[in-house]
């Protein structure tokens, strides 16, 4: 599976509501930390499997057992059921349109089928997957409001140009855990399009201890995308999966949907001990994978 970088991108695709994240540095771009932690732990890095609606899951690999990363409170186990040869994977892939960077043309890889307690109601959606689990990995999050002492440190970086400028804001957290994050963007012009966009890890009492903050226009969003608004909130703008803990990573690491037109992704974020900000993004290009039941 293709690893790369995707531009922010916000347009209803396929029925999965893409994300507009902040624009890619360099720093980032050439970042492998969230890589490298897994593989110093697990000799392994995350890969992309794929969810049905019955709690399939489908990875192409051949492994008795795997564990899977999605949205669930807690890391799922998938228990193989079937290997399927050469040609019933091509009729499983056409069939649930998955593994679409896999060409009908080439040699196909073959899927396992794995059975967990997972469940979803929309289609098929992408997961992370290892072969043996991360030590000490907690999962879950709640949303709130960014208020206090945060809500102070958040637009002190995000420098609104006017009292009155359109904002918004949400936090993510979970009990117990010492550090959090904050989601925010400021809206510009008449029909008020997302101008800046930050992503903020904060201590528990609010401080902010690194940041992420992007200018967003129209060049920098992926082709055929439409800038976000205001009225249609953050939550569309970042669609958070889950948020894991583990004693590898310092702060905690946020699975997101990175979708855009053209592609569905999934990636893991958090920053390093030095404050930038790190990636890992999964891809798959969609068009012409979405194709018609017959």
């Amino acid at each position: 599976m293709t690893r790369v970088f995707l531009p922010p991108g916000i347009v209803l695709v396929l029925g999965i509501l893409p994300t507009v994240v902040a624009a890619q540095t360099d720093d980032v771009e050439k970042s492998k930390y969230i890589e490298e932690r897994f593989r110093t732990a697990l000799k392994e890095s995350p890969k992309m499997a794929w969810v049905l609606p019955d709690g399939t899951v489908a990875a192409l690999d051949n492994a008795s057992k795997i564990v899977v990363y999605s949205w669930a409170s807690t890391v799922a186990e998938g228990y193989r059921r079937a290997f399927l040869s050469p040609e019933r994977t091509l009729q499983f892939r056409k069939k649930h349109h998955v593994a679409c960077d896999v060409s009908p043309d080439e040699k196909p890889q073959r899927f396992s089928l794995y059975n967990s307690t997972l469940r979803v109601a929309n289609r098929n959606p992408q997961v992370f997957y290892t072969l043996k689990p991360l030590p000490g990995l907690k999962a879950g999050f709640r949303r709130s409001s960014l208020d206090g002492h945060a809500n102070q440190e958040v637009w002190k970086r995000m420098k609104p140009t006017a009292p009155e400028q359109p904002r918004s804001a949400f936090v993510v957290r979970r009990d117990g855990v010492p550090y959090y994050y904050s989601f925010g963007g400021l809206y510009d012009g008449p029909k008020q399009f997302l101008s800046r966009l930050g992503i903020f890890l904060h201590s528990s009492d609010g401080q902010v201890i690194a940041a992420q903050i992007d200018e967003i226009n129209e060049n920098n969003l992926c082709d055929g995308c439409t800038m976000p608004t205001f009225v249609e909130g953050l939550e569309r703008v970042f669609r958070l999966e889950n948020m894991f803990t583990a004693p590898q990573f310092p702060y905690p690491v946020l699975m997101m949907d990175r979708s855009t037109v053209e592609g569905r992704s999934i990636s893991l974020s958090t920053f390093l001990p030095d404050g930038k900000y790190s990636d890992y993004l999964l891809y798959e290009y969609v068009i012409g994978c979405f194709w018609t039941n017959p």
